[in-house]
């Protein structure tokens, strides 16, 4: 008896044990990193480039895995359902995991209670462009315009529930104006549009806009984030003219299954701080369009996430937003 309970004791100790051990020794075997958009795409771009410096750093393959489909929700299901081991992470964007119970019927997983931040890796401002036909020069002056020709001028966005959708229906709510919503099947033909001015309003990201901006068409009269976005310092921000609060704000981070052990988030949220910090990486994303982002612990990673996900579910709501 007394030797059954000696066993019985050890056994338990050996798993009270076994926690703190594997995270110290993680990893041991290459962790797969999965994109929820196709190759090419910013999302997997950012990925394959931390990635290739954080393999480095832990001493093991990242293996990217693309899953596009069904709005980025095959790869989040697929993530929420593997084992929470730190082997199979998601290459997590806002608006996408954040906006998914709003725009989708069923996406089949919580974006807070499913999944466990690890790391924020960079953000992304978009700026508010004109087609050189209109008069406004600044935000103050569009919103005035817009409100004495309520529903006579349309925007373009690459889709519904897009952050650039997004973006222009609280822009809406906050300013009070009336302007048609015109979807397009991506960014590229939309801006497009934009520039031989069939629709002459459009949220757009530096990547899209950008190639464009040095023309003159479109111009650049706002920009989306509550700071300034790198790539084009000189475009004052929406909220410094006239729109306080205005901030949106897109993001890019990696998220793992719910109940991962605590050290193992910690010791990749430790590793990625210190490949973001590295000069190479940072030249890297401004290159691509990205605004470095603030280092944060997977608590706080995890109180933006659900920020978000509240924030960005009651603007899909009030604005009547459905699902595609």
């Amino acid at each position: 008896m007394k030797r059954m309970i000696f066993v019985i004791v050890a056994a338990a100790l050996a798993l009270l044990a076994a926690g703190p051990v594997s995270a110290q020794i993680y990893p041991i075997k290459p962790i797969h990193l999965v994109v929820p958009y196709p190759p090419g795409g910013a999302t997997d771009v950012l990925g394959r480039i931390v990635a290739d410096k954080l393999g480095a750093r832990l001493g093991q393959q990242i293996v990217m895995e693309n899953k596009p489909g069904a709005g980025g929700n095959i790869a989040a299901n697929l993530v929420a359902k593997a084992q929470p081991d730190g082997y199979t992470l998601l290459m997590a964007n806002h608006p996408g995991l954040t906006t998914a119970p709003e725009l989708t019927k069923s996406p089949g997983f919580d974006p807070v209670k499913d999944f466990a931040p690890i790391g924020l890796l960079a953000t992304q401002t978009m700026l508010l462009n004109l087609h050189p036909s209109l008069p406004p020069n600044d935000v103050r002056s569009f919103v005035a315009y817009v409100k004495e020709r309520p529903g006579q001028l349309s925007y373009a966005t690459p889709g519904i529930g897009t952050p650039h959708h997004l973006a222009m229906e609280l822009f809406k709510q906050m300013a009070g104006i009336d302007i048609v919503h015109v979807p397009y099947k991506g960014g590229a033909p939309a801006m497009q549009d934009v520039v031989s001015g069939q629709v002459p309003v459009m949220f757009a990201s530096w990547v899209i806009a950008g190639p464009h901006l040095e023309t003159g068409k479109p111009k650049a009269i706002g920009a989306s984030g509550a700071q300034r976005t790198t790539p084009a310092p000189n475009v004052p921000t929406i909220a410094e003219q006239g729109s306080p609060g205005f901030d949106v704000t897109s993001w890019f981070g990696v998220v793992g299954p719910a109940n991962i052990p605590a050290a193992i988030a910690e010791k990749l949220n430790e590793s990625m701080n210190a490949v973001l910090a590295m000069a190479e990486v940072k030249q890297q994303l401004v290159k691509i369009g990205f605004d470095s982002a603030p280092a944060m612990t997977p608590a706080e990673f995890g109180a933006l996430l659900k920020n978000d996900t509240e924030k960005w579910s009651k603007v899909v709501q009030d604005a009547k937003i459905t699902a595609e």
